[in-house]
């Protein structure tokens, strides 16, 4: 597979920095011709393409994993009959929702997704989870050592609560050591003893319920491709920078984010949007 211009210009990096090491540190005449890499110039970059997802398809997004559930369920002649539905042993129809809600409704990274502990969320228990006006996330931990609070819409805040009142105790039980938020199956025999999801368990529940909203929906035009979790967060990013009058201060505080050319990014609308203003002129 072909390496990406970021990627060959982050390997240029380093040998310039090994390079640079040796020339302070080796002996007189061993880099006769002086560093290899000066006169290599890095690969241009394209520019970055927002992936923000319009309102409409996020609504359809979030009507998907409402219904969750029923695409779980156990279809078999022996499972049809009176009760609650049973769903596959490895299933977590209400933790994958509340993964989607807290993608969609915080712009978490999926390594801060998945970093999360039990203890970091306030309110914590479900209850008061489902009645209180405001909750949060403290002291999520992202990219270079920062750290941030981030606040949960209404949404959120009920997906999270169904996932901890129904599905988390029985995981949590099999598990040892610090209690990460959102845990794995306990039926799974190879998850860690902790329980805690991997960061590419995010990419593929995220990428299923994007499966399931295309195989749900006949519009070819509104159909979604690959969802990724960082759609999520670019969503959240442009939503919070529409709300916020563009205020630089709060999308670096609320994505733990100062990079110029990324927040500029967080501002552009989807092509949704961008095809309707050019429709109206």
């Amino acid at each position: 597979m072909k390496p990406t211009p970021a990627t060959v210009n982050n390997h240029l990096a380093h040998l310039s920095a090994l390079f640079t090491w040796i020339t302070a540190h080796a002996p007189e005449g061993l880099l006769r011709h002086g560093d290899p890499t000066k006169k290599v110039p890095p690969l241009p970059l394209p520019a970055p393409q927002p992936r923000a997802l319009a309102t409409a398809r996020v609504r359809t997004v979030k009507n998907v994993v409402d219904r969750i559930e029923t695409f779980h369920e156990l279809k078999g002649r022996r499972h049809r009959g009176g009760g609650t539905p049973r769903v596959h042993a490895h299933a977590r129809p209400l933790r994958d929702r509340a993964i989607i809600y807290l993608l969609f409704d915080t712009g978490l990274r999926r390594a801060e997704l998945v970093g999360l502990e039990l203890d970091q969320l306030e309110p914590a228990a479900p209850e008061r989870l489902r009645q209180a006006k405001k909750a949060r996330l403290v002291g999520v931990r992202g990219k270079g050592r920062t750290s941030r609070t981030v606040f949960l819409g209404r949404d959120a805040r009920q997906a999270l609560a169904d996932y901890l009142d129904q599905e988390r105790p029985g995981d949590a039980a099999a598990s040892t050591g610090p209690a990460a938020l959102l845990l794995s199956a306990a039926s799974i025999a190879a998850r860690r003893p902790d329980g805690r999801l991997s960061a590419r368990s995010i990419n593929t529940i995220v990428g299923e319920i994007g499966r399931l909203h295309d195989a749900q929906m006949p519009d070819p035009d509104r159909k979604l491709g690959t969802l990724r979790p960082h759609d999520a967060r670019h969503t959240f990013a442009y939503g919070l920078s529409q709300a916020s009058g563009h205020n630089r201060a709060e999308l670096e505080r609320r994505l733990g984010h100062a990079n110029d050319r990324y927040l500029r990014l967080y501002t552009n609308p989807p092509d949704d949007i961008a095809a309707d203003y050019v429709e109206d002129l």
